[in-house]
């Protein structure tokens, strides 16, 4: 039903993002940083590269891989013909092949530089949106009970006083 892969990376962010809590800054810079870090694992869950579509670790290890095999380069040049039928080798004379100029030589034109496109997706149909707003949820529950513990509930009783 659910991919672990995505569960794992969705409960490292949200585990992450708890973890701010404990930074050194006020509690709205726990808040921005929390959410960003939440955000950032988010996508992290769902990205796609290539033109198949494969998670970011499969991508990175296919292009790690295909760097360090070695290349085959190959000189292409054109085929020397043997001649059997006259097998002395003092007639056989390098000929330069005659030069033709059935073109005009080209002017110089700079080619445009094309855009390279490289596919990126997000996994939307594949994680599902319920895994993201539970961690989401979760998370902002836990910085509710924070606040709260902090001097939150002083401050939200304000709004309930009838005078």
């Amino acid at each position: 039903m659910f991919n672990d892969r995505d569960l794992g990376i969705l409960g490292t962010g949200a585990l992450l993002a708890v973890l701010c809590l404990f930074l050194p800054l006020s509690f709205t810079g726990k808040v921005v940083i929390g959410f960003l870090v939440l955000v950032g694992f988010m996508a992290l869950a769902l990205l796609r590269l290539g033109p198949d579509r494969v998670p970011p670790e499969v991508w990175l290890m296919r292009r790690f891989r295909y760097s360090i095999q070695t290349r085959q380069y190959v000189n292409q040049q054109t085929a020397t013909r043997k001649t059997e039928d006259n097998p002395s080798p003092s007639k056989q004379k390098a000929e330069r092949p005659a030069f033709r100029r059935e073109q005009p030589a080209p002017s110089f034109n700079p080619v445009p530089a094309q855009t390279v496109v490289r596919p990126v997706d997000l996994a939307w149909n594949e994680v599902g949106v319920y895994p993201l707003l539970t961690v989401l949820l979760g998370v902002v529950g836990i910085y509710f009970a924070v606040w709260l513990a902090n001097g939150g509930a002083q401050e939200l009783s304000i709004w309930f006083l009838w005078r």
